[in-house]
């Protein structure tokens, strides 16, 4: 092992303490075989394998319709038995022959090296899928046959901006000013249903996850995301909401969030339990038809029941709503 291999186990882990090495896996048109870019022993490889046991699974499923795409997706997630986070970006792709496969840009290191909480990983993620999303954007430079290797190998990704601080401030009071009845207006929900119903259906959810315990809370949870709000601030609403909720987990919830591009039905779900090769399909436009989550677009039959007068008009900002009434 060279002396400047050596430095980087010693002190920075294999990528470097404030940076990680660009990895990528999947199927491109211009290509006969896969993309393999570093994809060492370990988490890479093993997220590699669940991408492609998760494809196959929404393959085959029934819930899968016809002409069911992979969204253009952000991804922040741990696999099982690893302490180590993914941050990912996936796109839709297609082999050389036509069939459906992901193409994923992707960096792994430890869940710390991003923030000390939810929402400053979350942040850092969201900066980390950018450098991705100007990364695949340089995909049409190769052409026919243009050395993949060459264009991507060895880079190496930041992990924290410098103004990590500045950027959750922001977010957070961005979320802030989110009003209830707006936002609620803008929602992609199952059904035409009042405010005063669904919100009084998310109260009745919570006595529910709330009797789940705290460390022994399995939940995956897809919840709606309103048209006329940036996604990055909504996910950070989600978390700020559900960490206080939870604020005994004993583990990481992980992330699946649609990019900015995506404006059709948008979710992002929210995972604390162990990611099955089966929830590749929230990655992909068949996510509503999903069975493994609990979808928070629809009222739950049974637990909608007749609105308390203090369910009917959400008022003020919605974060500080939710908190107040079902915190």
């Amino acid at each position: 092992m060279g002396v400047s291999r050596f430095i980087e186990k010693l002190f920075g882990g294999e990528t470097g303490r404030n940076e990680a090495l660009l990895r990528a896996y999947g199927k491109l048109p211009i290509y006969a075989e896969y993309r393999r870019l570093e994809l060492a022993p370990g988490t890479p490889t093993a997220f590699s394998q669940w991408m492609d046991a998760g494809r196959l699974a929404w393959v085959r499923s029934p819930t899968r319709s016809e002409g069911g795409t992979t969204r253009s997706t952000r991804l922040l997630i741990g696999l099982p038995g690893s302490r180590e986070a993914i941050v990912a970006s996936v796109w839709d792709s297609r082999d050389s022959l036509g069939r459906v496969f992901p193409f994923a840009f992707f960096v792994v290191c430890p869940p710390e090296a991003l923030g000390a909480d939810a929402v400053e990983r979350w942040a850092a993620a969201a900066d980390v899928h950018r450098s991705f999303e100007r990364l695949y954007a340089q995909l049409h430079a190769l052409g026919s046959g243009g050395d993949f290797y060459r264009l991507y190998g060895k880079r190496r990704i930041a992990l924290r901006p410098d103004d990590l601080s500045e950027r959750v401030r922001r977010l957070r009071a961005e979320v802030a000013g989110i009003p209830a009845e707006a936002w609620f207006r803008g929602l992609a929900l199952d059904s035409d249903v009042s405010a005063g119903a669904w919100f009084h259906g998310l109260l009745r959810r919570v006595e529910r996850w709330r009797a789940l315990g705290g460390a022994d809370a399995d939940l995956a949870l897809s919840c709606p995301l309103s048209r006329g709000y940036s996604y990055e601030t909504q996910t950070v609403l989600w978390l700020e909401w559900l960490a206080g909720l939870f604020p005994n987990l004993g583990r990481a919830a992980w992330l699946v969030v649609p990019m900015e591009t995506d404006r059709t039905a948008p979710t992002v779900h929210w995972v604390l339990r162990d990611l099955l090769p089966d929830d590749y399909q929230l990655l992909t436009t068949d996510d509503r038809r999903y069975g493994y989550v609990e979808h928070l677009s629809a009222l739950p039959a049974g637990e909608s029941g007749t609105p308390a007068a203090e369910f009917e008009t959400p008022r003020g900002s919605v974060l500080d709503w939710l908190k107040q009434h079902l915190g």
